[in-house]
């Protein structure tokens, strides 16, 4: 579990401490800084997208000052490794890392993990595979039928068929189709109907994608999620608040998410109010630029669900499309 992150010097972050729980929120407007978390996360963690070249450090660092070093800094609780520190520098036109950690870095590795936008699900079940080239070649539907044949994976299906079960869909499974290596995701309605699950309504295919990524991580990982809200309508994007609450129980998981999903963050806070899920679990921070540099203002959550702080950039584009509605 990422208990605290520490961001010096990167793009327009000067200087941020963020401390993170078991499911967070990340929000505001486009340009305040969200990316440059998951960005400054995937360097220390997952060691992906440092700068190489002066060119880079020049792009990346904080007021493109050259004399500045970027730091990152991570802390954790009950994974094999308590610290990791990052920094890059400039000497003599060379860009020069120094990390190191506290633990067994290695081991821990695998409980770190990012769902990007782009929701590769065929390359995340590589490792599930005969062979890497599978990947290439199968469509999804073919991946989940064959993780579904595989043993150790039978308590990841459960938890997508006991998610799907909330909303009348039960038994899900993967039939082949008559045309050869195509299969079918079916379920069985509470009329006893077998339907396709594209066809069974509300939506609730559009969410597939998602369930099953998250359905397949180890128990235990911190999971940074880009924008999970992308092509959900808003219904659904209240629906994944339930699947993370879900998830974040039944697989011991750490969310972190970057989203501009007011539903989502509504979802969050209502499981709250109803006693589902405490206010410490919850940690929300509404980002914006001041005088160019990165805010990062961690919201307070109540008891009553109720929010305390400014999220004002955040809801300004919705009621500002609401108020020109209200003048057409």
């Amino acid at each position: 579990m990422l208990t605290k992150l520490i961001i010096e010097n990167y793009k327009s972050i000067e200087k941020a401490g963020l401390e993170f729980s078991k499911i967070n929120l990340l929000i505001g407007p486009n340009g305040s800084g969200k990316s440059s978390v998951l960005e400054a996360y995937k360097m220390l963690i997952l060691q992906s997208g440092a700068p190489r070249t002066k060119r880079d450090f020049l792009r990346v660092v904080h007021n493109h000052d050259t004399t500045k070093e970027i730091v990152i800094e991570g802390m954790f609780s009950q994974v094999n490794v308590s610290y990791i520190y990052l920094s890059f520098g400039i000497v003599e036109e060379t860009v020069l890392p120094s990390w190191n950690f506290e633990g067994e870095y290695e081991k821990a590795r695998k409980f770190f993990h990012v769902l990007d936008a782009d929701r590769n699900i065929e390359a995340r079940l590589k490792g599930v595979l005969a062979t890497p080239e599978d990947a290439t070649s199968w469509n999804a539907h073919q991946l989940f039928y064959y993780t579904a044949l595989r043993t150790e994976f039978q308590d990841n299906i459960r938890l997508i068929r006991e998610f799907y079960s909330r909303y009348g869909l039960n038994n899900i499974r993967w039939v082949p189709t008559e045309r050869e290596g195509e299969y079918e995701i079916i379920a069985t309605t509470p009329e006893g109907v077998d339907v396709n699950i594209a066809d069974a309504g509300a939506g609730l295919a559009a969410l597939f994608p998602i369930v099953v990524a998250l359905s397949f991580y180890p128990e235990g990982s911190t999971i940074f999620i880009e924008h999970p809200e992308m092509h959900l309508h808003p219904k659904l994007q209240y629906e994944l608040a339930e699947f993370f609450l879900m998830v974040s129980e039944k697989r011991d998981y750490q969310l972190i998410i970057e989203t501009h999903s007011e539903h989502l963050l509504y979802g969050l806070l209502n499981a709250v109010a109803q006693k589902r899920m405490k206010p410490e679990e919850l940690t929300i921070y509404s980002t914006r630029k001041e005088n160019g540099k990165s805010v990062f203002e961690k919201m307070t959550v109540h008891e009553d669900g109720s929010l305390e702080g400014n999220i004002s950039d955040f809801l300004e584009a919705d009621i500002n499309a609401f108020l020109d509605w209200l003048k057409a």
